[in-house]
């Protein structure tokens, strides 16, 4: 059990170091074509990459008699609901911000706990409150800066309300679907889904975007990234990680998303982050180690 425990941090470690970076990628995509051109080319590379591996017999999925309403449900929360609201979010706010605010994740799963036979306790709820008031002052000085928009803040709080249904959705379908089987079902709906809405908002110019990311070499190279490592291997390990430790233990390594954010978007991309902005990311972070150091930690 404690080995199976262990792997499961570890997967979910490896799928946050590879979430910090794809704010980053996901920049350099957006730079290039539509965000929805660049999340419907994503999830067809991503869902082939699956198949070839089901093909070559790499994994064997069976989903024959299985129940799959609360699998869908997951499926409409992440990748179709998170990844709209996440990439138009980046497109209005700096890599460093956005990875800030995906952090609330912890947060966010928490607070839906409420609900749940598992409640936060009174410690948590303190940590919680720390963290977003963080956030807001955040949002507050962010609104100042030319990069920031609050419209893109907004988006990005409807993305960690997303990922945290996500989360709770996983560790409950972990009994009935393999980690292969969820992805697998994730990337189908985000094909589709995403094409659909690319095709609906785009309209005539939907095929040309295609053709203008096409001949792109960045736009190819991000893609790449944010499909087989950051979609592919990353899902397959997150849908590991919650087949062994709970939901607010999954959750609670995205702690790491703003600090790998931030590195990225300041050193590589020269993103500009004041010294207030930086002072404010203690509370933010200090507020999700809280919610997960004082809570349950059974699996």
């Amino acid at each position: 059990m404690k080995s199976k425990q262990t792997q499961g941090m570890l997967a979910a470690l490896a799928t946050n170091l590879i979430f910090g970076f794809s704010f980053l990628f996901s920049k350099m995509a957006i730079a290039v074509a539509h965000p929805l051109t660049v999340l419907a080319v994503r999830f067809t590379v991503a869902f082939a990459a699956l198949n070839i591996l089901w093909l070559c017999g790499a994994a064997k999925p069976r989903f024959r008699g299985k129940k799959y309403g609360r699998l869908l449900l997951m499926s409409v929360a992440q990748p179709l609901c998170y990844f709209v609201l996440e990439l138009y979010g980046i497109s209005l706010t700096s890599s460093a911000l956005s990875g800030i605010i995906i952090a609330l994740v912890p947060v966010a799963v928490a607070l839906i706990c409420a609900f749940l036979p598992e409640k936060p306790n009174g410690k948590q709820y303190l940590c919680a409150a720390v963290s977003l008031a963080g956030i807001i002052a955040i949002s507050l000085l962010a609104e100042n800066e030319g990069e920031n928009k609050l419209l893109g803040i907004v988006l990005l709080a409807g993305a960690v309300i997303a990922a945290a249904a996500f989360n709770l959705l996983s560790r409950r379908e972990a009994a009935a679907f393999s980690p292969f089987e969820r992805t697998y079902v994730m990337f189908l709906i985000g094909t589709v889904g995403f094409h659909g809405i690319a095709f609906a908002a785009q309209r005539e110019t939907y095929i040309t975007e295609l053709q203008k990311a096409a001949v792109s070499p960045t736009f190819w190279v991000a893609i790449l990234y944010l499909a087989v490592v950051s979609s592919v291997a990353a899902f397959m390990l997150y849908n590991f990680a919650t087949s062994h430790i709970s939901a607010v233990r999954s959750a609670s390594f995205s702690n790491i998303i703003p600090v790998i954010s931030v590195l990225a978007g300041v050193f590589i991309m020269d993103e500009p982050f004041s010294l207030w902005e930086i002072l404010l990311c203690i509370p933010v972070l200090l507020g999700v180690w809280g919610v997960n150091r004082f809570g349950e930690t059974k699996a």
